[in-house]
C-alpha cells in the first residue's frame, strides 16, 4: 500500500505566533479512528506542523469496519484529501509510521491496545530511533476511567483533559506498578476557545447537538424528541434545530440503535413536525456561531460553547448519572429541563468549574515540550528509546504472556471474541496450553 498520497502542507506549517520551529525537520502522523477522533487528531497535529513539522494523517481501522469516515466527516475533521486506512500492524510496518517522529493518535482504546501491541511486536526499539507515540482525547471522558487511562498506558505521553483525571491514574498506576511519567494534563486541545462573533440581530436557533447513545434507550430517547418538538412548538418564531453525530448511512464509534431520525418517522406519522424544527448535519461550529442556546446530554460541545461564551445547558431530563455522562458537569451550573429551554437564556457558566475542571483550559504546551525533549533524549542516547511495557498495565507479565500464547494480539485487546466458539482449540487444549505456559516460566527461573 502506498501513503505518499496523503501528504498535505499548509500556511501553518511557516511558524507558529511566537516564531518557533522546533519540530523543523520533523514528521508527525495524525492517526484517528472515527470521526470526533480524527478531527481532534488533525488539530494536535497541526500545533506541531505550525512549530515547522510535517503532517501527514491516516485511519487506524476498527475491525469490521469498512468505511469508517465519510466524505462529510473527514472535511468536518479537517481533511480534505484521501487518507490511508490501515490495519495497527499494517501501519506499524508502513514507511509512513517509521519516518514518523511524533505519532499522534486520537483513538479508541481497542486501537490503542491493537497499536501498541503491534508496536511491542515490532523490531523498532532495537533500532536508532523510533516514532514517539503520544494519545490525546477527542473529547470528555465519560465512563471506564480507568479502563480507558490503563488501555493508553504505554504511550510515550499520555494527555488528560483535567488534573483530577491525572491524579486518578497516577492513584491507580501505584497500586499495580505502572510507571505514570507518561502523563501530561494538555486539557481539551481541540477545544475552538476562540470568542464568537457578535450574533445577528436577528433571534438565533437553539440547537441541540445529539450523541448516538447517550441516552440510549428507545424510550429516553423518545422523550429527548418529544421534549425539542414541544420547545418548538412553544416558540414558533424561533428555529430549533437538531445538530445530528452521524447520518444513517455514516459510521460512528458508537452507532445509535436508535436514530432520532427514525423515531421522528413515527412520532410524525401520528402528528404534524413543527415547521421551525429541522434536522441538520451543519457543521458544529457554524451552528454554534449563530445558536442563542447550545443543549445537549452531556457531549464535549457543552465545554466548547461554554468556552465560548454561548449560552449552554445541560438536559436533566434524565437525572445526574455516570452512566449518561452528566455527572461530569456538577458544577457548572447549566443543568436545565427540557421544558426550561428557551432562547433568551443567559450564559451562567460558573468560571471556575469551566477554567479547573472542564478541560477547557488548555496547555498544548504540555505535550509539545515533553516531545520535543524525548526527541532530544532519543538522539542523545543514539538509539531508540525503550518502549514502555504492556505489563502491568494489560494484566500481569503472566497473564499477558498466557493470553498471547492462547489467542494472539486478540486474546489482550478484545478477549471478549474468545469466548465464540473456538474452532480447533477445545477446553483441555486451552488448559494445556496453560499449564505448558506455566512450565516454561518455572523453567526460566534461576
Amino acid at each position: 500500500m502506498s501513503f505518499e498520497h496523503d501528504m498535505i502542507e499548509t500556511d501553518a506549517a511557516k511558524t507558529n505566533g511566537a516564531g518557533t520551529r522546533r519540530f523543523a525537520g520533523r514528521q508527525v502522523l495524525a492517526l484517528g479512528t472515527f470521526d470526533s477522533f480524527l478531527r481532534t487528531s488533525v488539530v494536535v497535529g497541526r500545533m506541531f506542523e505550525a512549530e515547522g513539522a510535517t503532517l501527514r494523517i491516516a485511519v487506524l481501522a476498527a475491525a469490521g469496519k469498512t468505511a469508517q469516515l465519510s466524505d462529510r466527516q473527514l472535511r468536518e475533521g479537517g481533511v480534505n484529501h484521501t487518507v490511508p486506512m490501515v490495519s495497527a500492524e499494517t501501519l506499524v510496518r508502513s514507511k509512513l509510521f517509521r519516518d514518523s517522529d511524533v505519532v499522534v493518535a486520537v483513538v479508541d482504546g481497542g486501537r490503542a491496545r491493537e497499536l501498541f501491541l503491534a508496536l511491542n511486536a515490532s523490531d523498532l526499539a532495537r533500532g536508532k530511533r523510533r516514532p514517539l507515540v503520544a494519545i490525546a482525547s477527542p473529547g470528555l471522558a465519560l465512563t471506564e476511567h480507568l479502563a480507558g487511562y490503563m488501555s493508553r498506558a504505554p504511550a510515550d505521553v499520555l494527555c488528560f483533559n483535567a488534573e483530577g483525571e491525572r491524579a486518578l491514574y497516577e492513584e491507580a498506576a501505584s497500586e499495580i506498578g505502572v510507571d505514570p511519567s507518561n502523563a501530561a494534563v494538555t486539557g481539551l486541545l481541540s477545544v475552538d476557545r476562540r470568542r464568537r462573533p457578535a450574533p445577528a440581530a436577528s433571534r438565533g436557533p437553539i440547537v441541540f447537538f445529539e450523541q448516538p447513545v447517550i441516552p440510549a434507550r428507545k424510550m429516553q430517547r423518545t422523550h429527548l424528541l418529544a421534549g425539542l418538538v414541544d420547545v418548538a412548538r412553544g416558540r414558533p418564531g424561533v428555529d430549533v434545530l437538531i445538530k445530528l453525530r452521524h447520518s444513517k448511512s455514516e459510521t460512528a464509534h458508537h452507532e445509535a440503535r436508535f436514530h432520532l431520525e427514525d423515531l421522528a418517522k413515527n412520532l410524525f406519522a401520528r402528528t404534524a413536525q413543527p415547521a421551525n424544527l429541522r434536522f441538520t448535519h451543519e457543521n458544529a461550529y457554524t451552528l454554534m456561531d449563530r445558536a442563542s442556546l447550545v443543549v445537549t446530554v452531556s457531549s464535549t460541545v457543552a465545554v466548547e460553547a461554554m468556552a465560548r461564551g454561548i449560552p449552554t445547558r445541560i438536559v436533566s431530563d434524565f437525572g445526574i448519572s455516570e452512566a449518561l455522562g452528566t455527572s461530569y458537569f456538577v458544577g457548572s451550573g447549566c443543568f436545565s429541563p427540557l421544558a426550561g429551554l428557551s432562547p433568551d437564556m443567559k450564559d451562567v457558566t460558573r468560571r471556575p468549574w469551566l477554567e479547573a475542571r472542564s478541560g477547557a483550559a488548555a496547555e498544548p504546551e504540555a505535550l509539545l515540550g515533553r516531545c520535543a525533549t524525548l526527541l532530544a533524549e532519543q538522539e542523545s542516547l543514539g538509539h531508540a528509546l525503550p518502549l514502555r511495557p504492556l505489563a502491568p498495565a494489560y494484566g500481569s507479565a503472566g497473564f499477558v504472556a498466557y493470553a498471547l500464547g492462547i489467542g494472539g494480539p486478540v486474546a489482550v485487546h478484545a478477549p471478549h471474541l474468545l469466548d465464540r466458539p473456538m474452532r480447533g482449540l477445545t477446553f483441555i487444549g486451552a488448559v494445556a496450553s496453560r499449564l505448558r505456559q506455566v512450565g516454561s516460566i518455572r523453567r526460566q527461573k534461576p
